[in-house]
């Protein structure tokens, strides 16, 4: 079974190299990022859920003990007391979109400036859009033909898929 575990900030890497170490199973799903330093603009690779990663043990295990006292992590999330647990579908689902080798979801997954995109969700479901830009982390500006004018809108990134 999955479980979520915290990390210290900014040290998910050292406790997946840790938790590699002591032969426990762990998953780190990582995304490329595109950030601005000193106005150059840079690709990072970047945990996909900072400050957090997951592990598989059997509720009976005795690597327990070891994963709270593992660098780099914090405690494991628990509810009512008990480790929370992650269905293996989650799982399985992060892995076959990072691919077999667990590379990082990359930037070119991202729709570019002018491609063709469908809106999956909400109001203008299964509509064609041209993708503009990225507004923010979570959020993209497109433009939508509306009465034969075109518009544009910004709309939840997780509700555009390519077409």
């Amino acid at each position: 079974m999955w479980y979520l575990v915290a990390t210290k900030p900014k040290q998910e890497q050292r406790a997946a190299e840790h938790l590699s170490n002591q032969f426990i199973e762990y998953f780190l799903p990582e995304i490329e990022v595109e950030k601005s330093l000193r106005g150059k603009r840079s690709v990072r690779i970047e945990p996909l859920f900072p400050g957090y990663l997951f592990v598989a043990l059997p509720k009976d295990s005795v690597f327990w003990s070891k994963i709270r006292s593992t660098r780099g992590i914090r405690d494991v999330i628990r509810f009512a007391g008990k480790p929370a647990m992650v269905m293996p579908d989650i799982i399985n689902h992060l892995k076959s979109t990072l691919g077999e080798d667990d590379k990082p979801l990359k930037l070119s997954m991202l729709p570019k400036q002018g491609d063709s995109v469908e809106i999956k969700e909400g109001p203008f479901k299964g509509l064609s859009a041209i993708f503009q830009s990225l507004d923010g982390e979570e959020r993209a500006i497109i433009l939508l033909e509306i009465l034969g004018k075109q518009q544009s809108l910004a709309v939840n990134l997780s509700d555009l898929g390519k077409l």
